[in-house]
């Protein structure tokens, strides 16, 4: 499908911004984030990943997410 040079800036600024949200999370919060949802990770199997339990690891998420939404709620 044919996007308009304006779509497709709109879609680059949204991808750079949500990299960007992504780069600013503390490297734990970022690393379990992305398990969760690149890798599609349990939390038990996060926290064996991690070298953590499983509460450490869904406080982690939740922080994670919570800064995510903070961060692009204009997005959403």
């Amino acid at each position: 499908t044919y996007e308009t040079p304006h779509a497709l800036h709109e879609r680059h600024a949204t991808a750079e911004r949500i990299s960007l949200a992504l780069a600013d999370l503390p490297a734990q919060q970022r690393e379990v984030f992305l398990l969760a949802e690149e890798g599609g990770l349990t939390l038990e199997e996060i926290a064996a990943t991690t070298g953590t339990g499983r509460e450490t690891a869904k406080s982690r998420l939740r922080y994670a997410v919570n800064k995510l939404r903070h961060s692009l709620r204009d997005l959403l």
